[in-house]
Parts: C-alpha cells; sequence; structure tokens
C-alpha cells in the first residue's frame, strides 16, 4: 500500500536541525490528511482531519495561508491524540510513505508523536519524496548554484498534467494532488521500483492498469467530525 499524507502547521519552524524533542522550535499540526492507494493505485482509503488546538492559537499569519483560524479549528477539530491514533492505524499496513517536502511533514507529526509520548511507525517505512525526484524532470532554472530547483506542488502537478489544481495549502487538496504526481511519477519511470523497495514486476503491472496519465479522482473531502464520517469514496 501507498500511504501519502500532507499537513497544515502554524508556521514554520525556526532551526530546520532541531531535535524533534525541541517542542518550542517545531509548529504545531492543526491539519492532517492522507489517501491510502493500493500497488496499481487504485483509492483504498481517505482521511483529513482538523486538530483541536490545545493551549495555543494559530497565527494570523499561518491563517492567511490555509485559512483555518483557531475559531474553526476548536469547533472543527479533533484531539491531538485522537488523529494521531488515527493515523497510526493507517500507516500500519502502509509499505511506503509519499509526500511532497516530505521531510517537513514527517518532522511536523514526528514532534507531535513525541510530545504526546507515542509511538509510531512511521519512520520504519521506506519514504518517497516527490520533490528531489522530481527536480530533474522539472527542470526549473533558479537553483543554487546554477542547479535546477526544487519545484513547488503547483509546479510539478503543471509539468506532469499541463494543468492547475485548486486549493494549494489545504492538506486534503493537496493530498490529491500530490497522490496524483506520485502515481504518475511512478506511470512515466521517473520513480522506480527501487525506490519503492517493491519489485519491478508490480511497477510493470501498475503500468498495464495504468497505460493513460493518471486522472484526478475529484475528490472533496470535508474534515471529520465524530457524528459522521464525511469522506466517501468515489463509485
Amino acid at each position: 500500500m501507498f500511504l501519502i499524507f500532507d499537513t497544515e502547521t502554524t508556521g514554520l519552524p525556526k532551526n530546520y536541525n532541531a531535535p524533534l524533542t525541541d517542542f518550542d522550535n517545531w509548529p504545531r499540526l492543526i491539519q492532517l490528511a492522507w489517501q491510502i492507494h493500493d500497488l496499481n493505485g487504485a483509492l483504498i482509503d481517505v482521511k483529513n482531519f482538523l486538530v483541536k488546538p490545545d493551549e495555543f492559537i494559530i497565527p494570523r499569519g499561518a491563517e492567511k495561508i490555509h485559512g483555518i483560524t483557531t475559531e474553526r479549528a476548536e469547533k472543527e477539530g479533533q484531539s491531538l491524540s485522537f488523529v494521531l491514533k488515527e493515523f497510526n492505524e493507517a500507516l500500519q499496513n502502509a509499505r511506503v510513505v509519499a509526500g511532497h517536502n516530505l521531510e517537513f511533514d514527517n518532522n511536523i507529526v514526528g514532534s507531535e508523536f513525541l510530545r504526546m509520548e507515542m509511538e509510531t511507525p512511521l519512520f520504519e517505512k521506506k519514504m518517497v519524496d516527490t520533490i528531489p525526484v522530481s527536480t530533474a524532470y522539472c527542470q526549473l532554472p533558479g537553483g543554487r548554484g546554477g542547479t535546477f530547483k526544487w519545484p513547488t506542488l503547483e509546479e510539478l502537478h503543471e509539468k506532469l498534467f499541463n494543468e492547475k489544481f485548486d486549493a494549494a495549502h489545504n492538506a486534503s487538496a493537496d493530498v490529491q494532488a500530490t497522490t496524483r504526481c506520485f502515481l504518475e511519477l511512478i506511470r512515466i519511470g521517473i520513480i522506480t521500483y527501487d525506490m519503492l523497495g517493491i519489485d519491478q514486476a508490480s511497477i510493470e503491472n501498475f503500468r498495464q492498469v495504468n497505460p493513460e496519465p493518471i486522472q484526478s479522482i475529484g475528490l472533496v473531502v470535508e474534515p471529520y467530525h465524530e457524528e459522521e464520517e464525511i469522506a466517501e469514496l468515489p463509485a
């Protein structure tokens, strides 16, 4: 199984090299969304959670980026422990964890697991970050020392599909776009079987099942509520 996830947070760390136990350094998690796909790319599950703030507020600068206010998170969010427990359950059957700027998301979630004194299998998984694997493919000028710059998710999506996507900087929408890019990078051979830690026959089967460019599944996934689980898989 492939698990692709994304986060939204209260901001950026002061020091990207700080240990995850430096809780004053790492921003707080306020949205966590993921999709699970089988090795042929079929959607298995999708989740989207807002996190109820625990003695912190969402700064106005972060709010302007993702649109999540402290008031909304308090009203619609779930407890951090509940969200992390759900994520751990999703990770159990995942062979590969993927994301765009995955190190940042791993650090955010990893710090929250440590803050809650919870164990997680996250860092035991095979990791694929769509930024470094697609940089040479996108060939965007402007990197340090004359190298190619890292593509944003929007730039990668437009390079692969010649179209933009809506609602960037919403974890649920970003997961949809990242998943589409991730699967397409497998299909066209940029992400290889050894990067995924799976056998070449599985990759060849994936390409037979997906001979055409990966299509958007068009999900609109609202944040989870205790009364009902709104996320619905397409028929």
